[in-house]
């Protein structure tokens, strides 16, 4: 490999990295504007009457609970990719419900 092509890579991969830092960048917004439509959300959600912050944080952790039980197996407990219809493991299939 000679000075050419050595320089040439390093050109290569700094143009990159700028590429992958402006991609991080995009993704922290969206993640900031996302965090602060929620909470707001939550805010409306949590001055109406009959809702509490602790009724919310339950329905929360029972719909994470759900999520987490949407990706493993019911049959043998490994995960699930969410390309496959079934288990690659022990070849079950994925509830209807999760397709």
């Amino acid at each position: 490999m000679d000075f050419h092509d050595v320089e040439k890579k390093v050109s290569q991969s700094g143009s990159e990295l700028v590429e992958l830092h402006a991609a991080v960048r995009q993704l922290q917004a969206r993640v900031d504007r996302h965090s602060l439509v929620i909470q707001v959300l939550k805010e409306m959600l949590l001055s109406q009457a009959g809702f509490s912050e602790d009724g919310f944080l339950e329905r929360l952790e029972r719909t994470v609970a759900q999520k987490a039980d949407d990706k493993t197996c019911r049959k043998c407990g490994k995960a699930m990719s969410a390309k496959h219809n079934r288990c690659i493991y022990c070849a079950e299939q994925r509830p209807p419900e999760l397709l």
